[in-house]
This record gives structure tokens, sequence and C-alpha cells, in this order.
């Protein structure tokens, strides 16, 4: 029986078993300076002819980079804070939302008499960059996803950088968002028949299998 077994234990392997399979998309955007924008991310379907949708999961993020100059016009030295910060909304399946955020601070003298972002009462701080990521599996609605073409996920991006001091400054930022999102599907590929000249062989491996059983079984073995 050991020897049979073996036969049905090859015949199975080479006729390909179950296994899971996943296949990635993804879209993003940068449009540059901006502190706020609105965009439509498109995400391709899931072909059904790839086999069984078991499961899907979405990736989703956002950076925000501001670059600030500064000016100090106080009559005393002070410390410029900064924060250079972003909030990003999903709408469709993934319906979240995401907020990034980096801070940085420099010590400055008193005004010096002259707003051009340096000398003793100024200061440029950054670039500063914050990155935020999170992903999503949906547990149903995945019939929304499967087909042909691409479906959008709509997005919006809010800048909120900021920077303050004790008392009066200039302040001169430049701010830029990016946002991404991919989606991946998790699928058990459809089983394709096997070309005749292989079914052929994997019957010829198990009569030879059978064989041996019966002289091994007539040798008393």
């Amino acid at each position: 029986m050991k020897t049979l077994t073996r036969v049905l234990v090859l015949t199975a392997l080479l006729t390909g078993a179950a296994r899971a399979d996943v296949i990635s998309f993804s879209d993003s955007y940068s449009p540059g300076v901006a502190n706020s924008w609105n965009h439509s991310f498109a995400l391709n379907r899931f072909d059904a002819s790839l086999g069984v949708l078991n499961s899907v999961t979405f990736s989703y993020g956002g950076s925000v980079t501001s670059q600030f100059r500064l000016e100090n016009l106080e009559a005393r030295p002070v410390t410029l804070m900064t924060q250079a910060g972003a909030n990003l909304v999903f709408y469709g399946p993934v319906s979240r939302s995401i907020a990034a955020y980096a801070s940085a601070s420099e010590a400055v003298d008193a005004f010096d008499g002259v707003v051009d972002y340096g000398g003793a009462s100024g200061a440029l701080i950054g670039p500063l960059t914050a990155t935020n990521a999170n992903t999503l599996a949906p547990l149903g609605a995945l019939a929304d996803l499967i087909g042909v073409g691409r479906f959008t996920i709509d997005a919006q991006a809010f800048g909120s950088p900021t920077a303050r001091g004790d008392g009066q400054l200039a302040a001169d930022i430049v701010t830029e968002i990016t946002g991404w999102i991919s989606v991946s599907y998790d699928y058990t590929p459809t089983v394709r028949d096997l070309p005749e000249p292989a079914s052929m062989a994997l019957v010829g491996i198990a009569v030879l299998g059978m064989g041996g059983l019966r002289r091994r079984r007539a040798a008393g073995l």
C-alpha cells in the first residue's frame, strides 16, 4: 500500500494542487506645490478569469513636505516653532483618513530691521517631511471589485503647516502633499486541464506503480 500511496501523491502533485496567489495594482498623485488637492485614484478590478477571489487588501498613505522661511519681528530673541502637517481622506471602498505631522524649532535673535528671512533674526527650517500609511482588508463588497476595467477612489488632501513664536513673525511656507493607494487581490488560480501528453504520462506512472505493487505481493514482500 505504501507504493500505491506514493503513486497517488505524485499524481496529485503533477496535476496541480490548489494554491493562493496575489496580484496588486497601485496609483499615486503628487501635484507639486499645493496646500490642498482633490484627486481620483484609478485601480484595476480583479479579472475573474484568473481564479476565485479570496480577499482584498487596500494599502494607502500620504506624505507632506514643508519648507519654512521665517523672520522674528520682536525686539528680543525668541524660539521659532514649525510644524509640517496634512490630512488625507480616501472615499469609496476605503473610506478612511490619515494624518502626517513633523515639527522642528530654531532659536533666533531680536529683529535686525530687515525682513529677508536671514541674518541673526531669520531662519530657514526644512524641508520637514512626514509620512504615514495604513492597510484595510474589507470584509464584504468584493463583487464590486470583480470585472474588467478600473474603479476609482476619490481623495482629498488638506495641508496644515504652522509657524509660531513668542510674538510677531513673518513667514513664507511652501508645502507639497503626495498621496498613494494600492489594492492587492488574494485568489486561488483556476486549475487548467493538463495537455494530452501529460495526461498519458500520468497514466503510465500509475500503471508502473501498480505493476510494481503486484510483483512485490507475488514475491511475498
